[in-house]
């Protein structure tokens, strides 16, 4: 049996009549990584969220090698060596890399602190992970994978012996991704141990020592990774059978109504000369590395900066003083990577994060329609299968993939016509991925909505797209069809 130096105990924890977890029992050895995988709204990110002491549990008991503690704060996590590198980046953005990664662990002598042992220190475990990070820089001026780096820096900083990884790749190039693993292996090989989240499930499965399955707060069990494959994880995590969404592309659609056109767009220092089109019915996939220029081409379409040269179309008509107001009131809207910052409203309902841009259409006289409101709303829920308690309940009560699904069924409310989608199912499990896949195809084929693609998983833009735009350091390589290309053939373009 094997000896656990961290363990749950039938965790529950209620909000409510909603039960996110429900009597969960997990443990971790000396030198493991356990993998936890599962469903958006599975638990996982409340169950990472009691271990390191940011919730408290409605019931149940932990227990460190074998003694029953309590964390009412993440500190008392810390001091019993549990240290979490969450999904959504945390740092400060004006403090540097070694003064984040020391947050809250500075060294000290004679009572004050020591900032040159500090920064030390904090170099060490920088080193650890990547040796091409300034630690003398500002966060704000990091990409957001190497912020991402600089989380997982700072959790080793406390002395953790026991991690907690959530989606910590989402962000990384495959460079940085091999860098990662390899630190895994050395933290394990040193006797620490490492809770992963993830919905790669081909990390899971080169990574891990044990899996467990939550489903809807509930264990399910648990998997070898080595005689498991992908098919039995999603169908565990699903508890049915999923098919993939991999909706047949349009052939020819090139050969039809033009709806967005961007010609030799330029904006000094991100992308140069970017030219593509985008067909009526059609989804573009735009691919390329972290750092090729793709939310910066999308944010530029949509006004959120501005073009030093080329031209925006839509449909036939040039966009030329290009605002976000202006682009959504003519059609095209942008759902940005960052959810966090940029997509959602934190202090509102699911109901409002989702009407928005429409209340326009539920007003009546001085009142608001709100009968009619909810409907819509309602089946919106149903069609993207967002798992919630209430409608009328905090957008942050979700977890982040259907967060995700709620802005993407605010613009489809909205009856856009036009999609800017950046990375829009990162953070999104495998079954729900299949599933918005799927009603975008519906989308497209059944109204004619058209949709630019971006994302850094090769084999999803060939999965969703019907022609792929690939980019590589801010120029347009190569436009293939999906038909013709294929993840090395991507890739051979994304790094030429």
């Amino acid at each position: 049996m094997t000896q656990f130096i961290f363990e749950a105990v039938d965790i529950a924890k209620s909000y409510g009549v909603v039960h996110a977890l429900k009597g969960v029992s997990i443990g971790i050895g000396k030198g493991e990584v356990h993998a936890i995988i599962g469903e958006n709204g599975a638990g996982k990110s409340t169950l990472m969220n009691i271990f390191c002491g940011k919730m408290r549990p409605t019931s149940g008991t932990l227990r460190r090698n074998g003694v029953e503690t309590v964390f009412h704060r993440p500190l008392d996590a810390q001091k019993a060596g549990i240290s979490i590198a969450p999904q959504e980046i945390n740092l400060v953005p004006n403090l540097t890399v070694a003064e984040n990664i020391m947050l809250g662990a500075q060294l000290t002598r004679a009572g004050m602190i020591d900032w040159k042992a500090t920064r030390e220190s904090a170099v060490r475990h920088l080193l650890e992970i990547d040796n091409s990070i300034d630690p003398a820089l500002p966060v704000f001026r990091l990409s957001k994978a190497q912020q991402q780096l600089v989380q997982i820096a700072r959790a080793a900083a406390t002395s953790a012996e026991i991690i907690m990884l959530d989606e910590p790749t989402a962000t990384l190039t495959s460079r940085e991704t091999d860098k990662l693993f390899a630190y895994i292996r050395a933290f394990r090989a040193s006797g620490g141990s490492i809770f992963y989240i993830s919905h790669r499930l081909d990390e899971i499965l080169e990574l891990s020592d044990r899996i467990t399955v939550l489903r809807d707060g509930a264990y399910v069990g648990a998997l070898d990774p080595k005689t498991t494959d992908k098919e039995e994880m999603i169908r565990s995590m699903a508890g049915r059978v999923v098919g993939r969404g991999n909706p047949a592309p349009h052939l020819g659609i090139e050969k039809g109504e033009v709806v967005l056109k961007v010609t030799g767009l330029t904006r000094q220092g991100e992308f140069e000369n970017v030219s593509f089109e985008l067909h009526k019915g059609e989804i573009l996939g735009m691919s390329g590395l972290v750092g090729a220029g793709r939310t910066e081409v999308a944010k530029c379409i949509f006004g959120l900066t501005r073009a030093d040269s080329g031209t925006v179309e839509l449909f036939g008509k040039p966009l030329e003083s290009r605002t976000p107001l202006g682009c959504i009131q003519s059609g095209l809207v942008y759902l940005p990577e960052e959810r966090k910052q940029e997509g959602i409203f934190p202090l509102l309902s699911i109901s409002e994060n989702m009407c928005m841009p429409s209340l326009g259409r539920f007003t009546g006289g001085l009142t608001m329609r709100n009968r009619d409101m909810m409907r819509e709303v309602d089946g919106f829920i149903e069609r993207l299968r967002i798992k919630l308690g209430s409608p009328r309940d905090l957008i942050t009560s979700l977890s982040g993939g259907n967060q995700q699904k709620v802005i993407i069924g605010r613009w489809l409310m909205q009856n856009a016509r036009v999609l800017i989608m950046d990375e829009p199912t990162r953070g999104i499990d495998v079954a729900a991925k299949f599933e918005i896949q799927n009603e975008l195809r519906r989308f497209t084929d059944r109204e004619g909505l058209s949709i630019l693609f971006i994302s850094s998983e090769l084999e999803e833009v060939l999965d969703v797209s019907d022609r792929i735009v690939v980019m590589h350091e801010g120029r347009v390589k190569g436009i293939p069809t999906a038909a013709s290309a294929t993840q090395e053939s991507l890739l051979q373009l994304a790094m030429s």
